[in-house]
């Protein structure tokens, strides 16, 4: 029987459809995978064989009779746990939510599955989605496949290390504060962040019982994936306005161009003032920005507004909070901050005064904060109006050592504190609302794998995705871990 580990799932879904392989050989591979492999990774915390195996039967019926549901007919994918699945656990690794279990679909659950996918299992995450590893109340701790005594990043951690153990070819996940694209780029993969408000959210997250109202800013789902094509297919089923949620436009989405790279512009920065990267991830920035001028590409370092970067990441300090917070009991608040000052800023005082304002859920202060959010998302589409993309780091190294929330971590020689590693890299474009995606760039001395962030203007995903696997394919690509 032929190997479908490691296709891409376009690749999965043309022999599908051709009838060069059935649904049922395909998912059967990658869930034995799972049983056979996950014991040491802990990526999966729910696995739907049975249920799974029934489906492809029917996808395999289906195709006799030459019916194809959509893109993704047959072909198997994997859930991060937070997303409702109608009857299935939905517990963001919470002993508070323990018990939680999902009345319907996310809408962008029902999106996957009227593709013809099928959901084989769900990945694992941190508790309350809010740390850059994988440990929480419920579940064991995750892992890196590249090396187990590493962490996959969080909070798609769990998805990230799935994927690129072969255990599925497509991952959704969602994006807070880099949730996708830090796994992505500490996994080797591929992974987007829309633009703010374009993906539905009713579904994405367990809401506790007393809560009277639910706001939501910054946290976008969004797809990964080993290939290019393979993101953008994912993005495209789950991207779009829905009866949940009037706030999400309807979007005429431009087509890609088929500029070659020489007839691009970017601008580049290998580090933020206040917040600089490793020389690992440096040189592979520079090696990048090279590669794409000597193609012809323009590319110019800097950005003209210095203190943008500083902006954007005080208003996601004060955004954050009412994100994760607003409408839920004062006692789970108290929590969520403690929470938040022991993970994304653990040692990171500047903006204490902006978190603890938040947590107060005053009004008048939401206002401003949305002000503050306007004037900042208009800077960056200014400094879009004359650059196409920028290339930035997406963190401050390759994947960390797994270690206790909130310690410092050091890397080539030098002290970074725990959120200085991760959060100033993603946080600022999750706050903008600006579309950002990692791409694979190689490995580091210590074989792991580093990313790349590319930044778009506000709606720009298909020519940003388009430019990131141009992009990428300067690279060596996607360069699977090794596994017993």
């Amino acid at each position: 029987m032929e190997n479908y580990i490691y296709k891409p799932a376009t690749e999965l879904a043309r022999l599908i459809r051709e009838g060069k392989a059935t649904s049922k050989e395909i998912v059967g591979q990658h869930i034995e995978r799972i049983k056979k492999l996950d014991g040491e990774l802990h990526a999966m915390v729910l696995l739907f064989e049975e249920e799974a195996m029934k489906l492809a039967d029917e996808r395999d019926r289906e195709t006799s009779q030459g019916k194809i549901m959509g893109p993704l007919h047959g072909v198997p994918v994997t859930l991060k746990e937070c997303f409702w699945m109608k009857g299935v656990p939905s517990t963001v690794n919470f002993k508070f939510f323990k018990d939680f279990i999902a009345p319907r679909d996310a809408v962008l659950v029902s999106r996957i599955r009227e593709s013809g996918a099928i959901i084989i299992g769900k990945t694992n995450v941190p508790r309350s989605l809010m740390d850059f590893q994988v440990s929480g109340d419920l579940y064991p701790e995750g892992k890196n496949p590249y090396n187990t005594d590493y962490t996959p990043g969080g909070s798609t951690g769990g998805g990230a290390a799935a994927l690129a153990a072969g255990f599925t070819p497509l991952e959704t996940g969602s994006d807070i504060g880099g949730s996708v694209r830090l796994p992505a780029a500490f996994c080797g993969l591929f992974g987007l962040k829309p633009t703010d408000r374009t993906v539905p959210l009713d579904g994405n997250m367990p809401i506790p019982r007393q809560a009277k109202s639910f706001l939501v800013h910054m946290a976008q789902a969004g797809p990964l994936a080993r290939d290019i094509e393979g993101l953008e297919l994912l993005w495209r089923l789950i991207v779009g306005p829905h009866e949940s949620d009037r706030n999400i436009p309807r979007i005429e989405w431009k087509a890609p161009t088929e500029r070659p790279l020489s007839e691009y512009r970017i601008a580049w920065v290998d580090g933020w003032p206040g917040f600089p990267t490793s020389k690992t991830v440096g040189e592979a920035i520079h090696s990048l920005v090279t590669a794409f001028t000597a193609k012809g590409g323009k590319a110019g370092e800097g950005i003209p507004d210095k203190g943008l970067h500083m902006d954007s990441l005080r208003l996601d300090a004060s955004l954050l909070p009412y994100v994760i917070a607003q409408g839920v009991p004062w006692f789970i608040r108290w929590f969520m901050r403690w929470q938040m000052k022991a993970t994304f800023f653990k040692g990171e005082h500047r903006f204490n005064k902006e978190i603890n304002k938040a947590f107060q859920m005053d009004a008048n202060h939401y206002g401003e904060v949305m002000l503050m959010k306007n004037r900042i998302t208009e800077r960056w589409e200014k400094i879009f109006r004359e650059v196409d993309f920028l290339v930035c780091p997406v963190a401050y190294g390759p994947a960390i050592k797994r270690c206790k929330t909130g310690s410092n971590i050091r890397y080539e020689g030098k002290t970074v504190i725990y959120p200085h590693y991760m959060w100033p890299f993603t946080a600022c474009f999750n706050a903008s609302g600006h579309p950002a995606i990692t791409i694979p760039f190689g490995m580091s001395p210590e074989n792991l794998p580093i990313g790349i962030q590319i930044v778009g203007p506000y709606w720009s995903e298909p020519e940003l995705i388009r430019f990131a696997g141009m992009m990428a394919s300067l690279g060596p690509g996607f360069t699977p871990p090794i596994l017993k």
